[in-house]
C-alpha cells in the first residue's frame, strides 16, 4: 500500500514539474516572439489640448493606430486638457513616469532645449507643414543631446505665428507699449518690437485678453478658432517675414519605450513617420479654418507693406546674434543650426 502511494506521489510530482517547465517554456517563447521583451501594456498619453481640438483628436488617432497595428500589445490611453500633466510639466512628467507619453511645447520649458530654441524664432515660416518638416529634418541632422532623457517619437510645429490685436497695427510705432500675450522665445521678439510681453500658457490667453491683461497675442490663426481667441481679438497683422513657429514634441518615457518589443517599436516608428505629415497637414487645415472663423466675425486683416516688414525683420537680428554667441559658449553648433533653418526656408520665401 505504501509502495503504491509512493509511486502515485512520484508520478504526480513529475507531472507537475513537467507542466511548470512547459508553461515556462511557452512564456519564454512568447517573449522571444515579441522581440525578447514582455508586452508594454498601457501607455498613458498626456496632452493639454481639449478633447474637441483637432490636435487632441490627431494624437488620439495616433494612439488608436498604435493599439490597432500592435494587435493590442501596446495600448494607448489618451488624457486631454492637461488632466494628467499640466502643459508646463508634461516633459518632466514623462521623464518621471507620471505620464508614459505626451505632446507638449518646447517653449514651455525655456532653457531646457538651448540648441533647439532657434526653431521657434521669427524666421519667416510660411505654413505648419513646412515648419513640421523643418523641425523633423533638424532633429535627424543634429540629434541634439538635450533630448537624451526621453524617446522622441516625432516633432511637429504650428503654422505661422503672427501678431493679433484689439486695435489696428500698421507700423512699428503702433506696437510700442502694447501688452502682448506670448511665451518662450517670442517674448524676446515682442520686447525687441517695443511690446510688453505677457507670458501665459494658451489655456489662460482668453482670460488675459478679455480682462485687459493683454492687448494682443502672438499666435497662429488656428488659435482664433481652436481656443476661441477670435472672440476677443479684432485685427490679424500679417507679417509673414517674421512669422515664428512653436515646436511641439511627441515623446515617451525611455523605460516604457525599452519595455516595448523590437518588432512593436518598428511598427510605432512607422506610424510616427506617417504622423509627421498628418500633423503638418492638420496645422495647415486648422490655420485656414481659424482665419475663416476670424473673418466671419468681422475681424480685419492688416497686411504690412514690404518696407514695414523689413523693419520688423531688422528688429529680430539681435536674437540670432545672441543665440549663436550663447551656443558657442556651450560648444554647440548654433551657427550651423541657424544656417540650416534659414537655408531650408529660403526656397519658400517670396
Amino acid at each position: 500500500m505504501k509502495c503504491l502511494f509512493s509511486i502515485r506521489f512520484f508520478t504526480l510530482l513529475v507531472f507537475s514539474l513537467s507542466t511548470v517547465l512547459i508553461i515556462a517554456g511557452c512564456s519564454k517563447e512568447g517573449k522571444e516572439a515579441a522581440g525578447g521583451k514582455e508586452a508594454a501594456g498601457t501607455i498613458r498619453f498626456s496632452t493639454f489640448f481639449p478633447p474637441s481640438h483637432k490636435l487632441a483628436v490627431i494624437t488620439d488617432e495616433w494612439g488608436k493606430e498604435v493599439t490597432k497595428r500592435t494587435d493590442g500589445r501596446v495600448k494607448v490611453t489618451h488624457f486631454t486638457g492637461g488632466t494628467l500633466t499640466p502643459p508646463t510639466q508634461t516633459y518632466d512628467g514623462v521623464i518621471s513616469g507620471v505620464a508614459d507619453a505626451g505632446n507638449t511645447v518646447l517653449g514651455y520649458t525655456m532653457g531646457k532645449f538651448p540648441l533647439s530654441e532657434v526653431l521657434d524664432y521669427p524666421l519667416g515660416y510660411p505654413s505648419g507643414l513646412v515648419a513640421t518638416n523643418l523641425v523633423n529634418e533638424y532633429y535627424k541632422k543634429f540629434t541634439p543631446k538635450e533630448f537624451n532623457d526621453v524617446k522622441v517619437l516625432y516633432l511637429h510645429a504650428q503654422g505661422p505665428g503672427i501678431l493679433h490685436t484689439k486695435k489696428p497695427v500698421k507700423k512699428l510705432e503702433d506696437v510700442k507699449g502694447l501688452k502682448v500675450r506670448c511665451f518662450g522665445s517670442n517674448a524676446e521678439f515682442a520686447t525687441l518690437l517695443g511690446c510688453v510681453p505677457v507670458a501665459t500658457p494658451m489655456g489662460e490667453a482668453y482670460d488675459a485678453l478679455s480682462k485687459g491683461v493683454a492687448d494682443g497675442a502672438m499666435l497662429a490663426y488656428e488659435a482664433l478658432e481652436g481656443w476661441k481667441l477670435g472672440e476677443v481679438l479684432k485685427y490679424d497683422i500679417e507679417n509673414y517675414a517674421t512669422a515664428y513657429t512653436a515646436t511641439f514634441i511627441v515623446l515617451m518615457n525611455k523605460d516604457k519605450w525599452a519595455n516595448i518589443s523590437a518588432d512593436d517599436q518598428k511598427i510605432i516608428e512607422q506610424i510616427n513617420d506617417e504622423w509627421i505629415k498628418k500633423q503638418g497637414q492638420i496645422w495647415n487645415a486648422i490655420d485656414e479654418s481659424g482665419k475663416k472663423f476670424s473673418l466671419a466675425r468681422g475681424n480685419k486683416v492688416v497686411k504690412l507693406s514690404a518696407q514695414e516688414q523689413a523693419r520688423w525683420v531688422a528688429k529680430a537680428k539681435p536674437m540670432y546674434e545672441k543665440y549663436v554667441s550663447k551656443m558657442k559658449e556651450k560648444n554647440l553648433p548654433g551657427d550651423e543650426v541657424l544656417k540650416f533653418c534659414q537655408d531650408y526656408l529660403k526656397k519658400y520665401s517670396k
